[in-house]
């Protein structure tokens, strides 16, 4: 398995995923060495086979990983699966190349010129990279739109032994975890809580997990988090909020569901895809947000409504579940 970094080194989403899908399939019995820039960690079960890159490169890290890997002889293993940064991978096989979202997508909703022109380059690779594997998976029928040699659709997983419903806080509260700016949009979910929320509920909390700080009455900053911080905060906010423009699937709101918490996002395709178009969690549109928050924190049984559905649709992204389609193709793959 390939993947530049892992969640040690990184506080993307994608280093999650291969992590917890390399360790499902080692509890099943198979064998995972998994190539990074990233050292290995004590959350790893799986073997670690790290590429050094200097510091000073780090802002070229994707490009010579996939470097790296161009040089790596992969033919003791049965199957090689890739993450990302495969577009120089032509002499292994078989191969299975996951997307985790698009660059087409990621372009279109950049806030920052920098990222737009980063985003608008990996388009090509991501097109070569889809050419060179054998099966190209995509986490959702959002990604295989924008991805038409994506064959095989398998979603991301949760892991529901951190992630599971216990009891709430005891004041309103509303769980946002992402970036401040970018499509994440943060500093909305702030403005829109301290000028709508606050006023109608004055103990209200808004617990915010960002890279920096945000400001106003009743926001509680925690930064960086470990796993069993992020997992409690979680079962005991009363609600999730994720004003995404852009989600390639939305692995947020499926650790909210499995931790008994309900959702409301705006629109963007995973949000629409993972919540079914509102069946699982409230989608809504900007200028309907402070309301809809409001009408969440004031109505239980509504919020136990999705509660309940959401526990329902966890159960469908478990690892269990995810791992077991990665062996069937990786079986078929290897037969």
């Amino acid at each position: 398995m390939t993947h530049v970094d892992l969640p040690n080194e990184s506080r993307g989403g994608v280093p999650f995923q291969a992590h917890y899908l390399a360790n499902a399939l080692v509890k099943q019995g198979h064998e995972v060495t998994m190539f990074t820039c990233s050292s290995a960690y004590e959350d790893c079960c799986y073997r670690v086979h790290q590429y050094i890159v200097s510091p000073s490169l780090k802002k070229l890290k994707a490009f010579l990983f996939a470097l790296h890997l161009a040089r790596t002889d992969f033919s003791e293993f049965d199957v090689i699966h890739s993450h990302g940064d495969n577009y120089l991978l032509w002499r292994s096989h078989p191969q299975v190349r996951t997307f985790h979202g698009s660059a087409q997508d990621e372009a279109k909703s950049a806030v920052r010129l920098r990222r737009r022109i980063y985003q608008t380059i990996m388009i090509g690779l991501e097109q070569m990279g889809a050419w060179i594997a054998d099966v190209n998976v995509g986490v959702s029928k959002a990604t295989q739109t924008c991805i038409p040699a994506i064959s095989k659709i398998i979603p991301c997983g949760v892991d529901t032994k951190h992630f599971y419903p216990t009891f709430k806080s005891d004041q309103p509260t509303i769980l946002f975890v992402g970036t401040t700016g970018g499509r994440k949009r943060g500093d909305l979910l702030a403005k829109t809580f301290t000028e709508q929320v606050k006023p109608r509920f004055p103990n209200a909390e808004l617990w915010a997990v960002t890279e920096k700080p945000m400001t106003g009455d009743g926001i509680i900053n925690f930064g960086k988090v470990s796993l069993e911080t992020l997992s409690t905060l979680y079962q005991r906010a009363w609600l999730f909020c994720l004003p995404s423009t852009y989600e390639g699937f939305g692995v947020p709101y499926i650790e909210a569901m499995a931790s008994g918490t309900a959702v409301i996002a705006t629109p963007n395709p995973g949000a629409q895809e993972v919540l079914a178009e509102g069946e699982y969690g409230l989608i809504v549109e900007d200028n309907d947000l402070g309301q809809q928050i409001c009408h969440l924190l004031s109505d239980e049984d509504l919020r136990n409504q999705y509660v309940e559905k959401g526990l329902q649709r966890a159960k469908e992204f478990s690892w269990e579940q995810v791992a077991k389609q990665y062996e069937d193709l990786y079986a078929e793959l290897i037969s």
